[in-house]
C-alpha cells in the first residue's frame, strides 16, 4: 500500500512536465549512456537496447524514448507508471509471473524498490526488466 502511494505521488509530480518528467530546465542537463535489457529465461531471450538520455529523467521517460526509437520494443504501462507488459508479455497471478526491475552497476545487480515512475537511472547503468516467477 505504501509503495502504491509513493508511486502515485511520483506520477503526480511528473504531470506538470510534458517532457515525461524532465525538470523544467532540462535543456541544461548532460547526456548519459544507459542500457535497457529485457530478459525472459523461459523463452531464452535476452535483448539489450542501448540509448543516451538526459541525466535526471525517470525510467518512465527513458522507456518512452526507447519505444519511439525502437519499433521492436513495445512497453505497456498502466496509469502511466506501472510496468504492465513488455513486447506483449504480461505477468500473471495464475502462472505466478511478473516483471522484476533490476539495476546492474559495476557488475553488481540489485532489485529496485521503486517503479518506473520514480526510478532515475545513472550513467552507464544497465536497467533490467526480468520476466520471472515468485514462490
Amino acid at each position: 500500500m505504501a509503495l502504491t502511494a509513493i508511486s502515485l505521488l511520483c506520477f503526480v509530480a511528473l504531470l506538470p512536465f510534458p517532457g515525461l518528467g524532465l525538470p523544467a530546465d532540462s535543456g541544461d542537463l548532460k547526456q548519459m549512456y544507459i542500457k535497457v535489457t529485457v530478459t525472459n529465461h523461459f523463452a531464452n531471450m535476452d535483448v539489450s537496447y542501448p540509448t543516451t538520455v538526459s541525466k535526471g529523467i525517470p525510467m518512465f521517460g527513458v522507456l518512452n524514448h526507447l519505444q519511439d526509437t525502437n519499433k521492436s520494443l513495445n512497453i505497456n504501462k498502466s496509469f502511466g507508471i506501472y510496468l504492465e507488459s513488455v513486447n506483449g508479455l504480461a505477468g500473471s497471478t495464475e502462472n505466478r509471473t511478473y516483471w522484476e526491475l533490476l539495476s546492474k552497476k559495476y557488475n553488481s545487480i540489485t532489485r529496485l524498490n521503486v517503479g518506473i515512475g520514480c526510478y532515475q537511472p545513472q550513467k552507464n547503468e544497465n536497467f533490467i526488466m526480468n520476466f520471472t516467477t515468485w514462490d
